[in-house]
């Protein structure tokens, strides 16, 4: 874990749950209408960036027209993005500027809210999107429309 997010930890910890320190730096676990899912942050020392992330598994047999919905998703959210990561999950994620010299406050403030908008996408976004089209199991379409 880096310089930063050791000092970052307390301070994202009071906003959000269960932060503990991960591979990637710190991690947190969020549970809202799509399930459970772990929130990642990592910070990039040399680009003086940090990734506010989730990656979930893709819908089994979406194909082509979530792949479509992934890209008009990246065009209405300016904060946050959608792709596929090298092992084939969907990666929701969120870069920000991460200066060594950072005021914390802000930093802290801007990552919880990134944090808040990944899981979001995936409540509001992915899940309405999901029911549209048929996908989930009959336990995860429950939970969505019970939510």
């Amino acid at each position: 874990m880096t310089e930063l997010l050791t000092r970052l930890k307390s301070r994202i910890a009071l906003e959000l749950e269960g932060v503990e320190p991960s591979a990637a730096g710190l991690r947190s676990t969020a549970d809202g209408r799509y399930g459970e899912v772990v929130v990642e942050i990592a910070h990039d020392e040399e680009a003086e960036s940090i990734r506010v992330s989730t990656a979930v598994p893709p819908p089994a047999g979406a194909g082509r027209e979530f792949l479509v919905w992934c890209l008009s998703v990246n065009v209405q959210y300016w904060d946050v993005k959608v792709g596929i990561d090298d092992s084939g999950f969907v990666l929701v994620h969120s870069d920000l500027d991460a200066a060594p010299d950072a005021e914390l406050d802000q930093l802290t403030e801007d990552i919880v809210e990134r944090a808040e908008t990944v899981v979001q996408l995936l409540d509001d976004d992915l899940v309405e999107w999901l029911l549209a089209h048929g996908f989930g199991t009959a336990g995860q379409r429950e939970r969505w429309t019970s939510w």
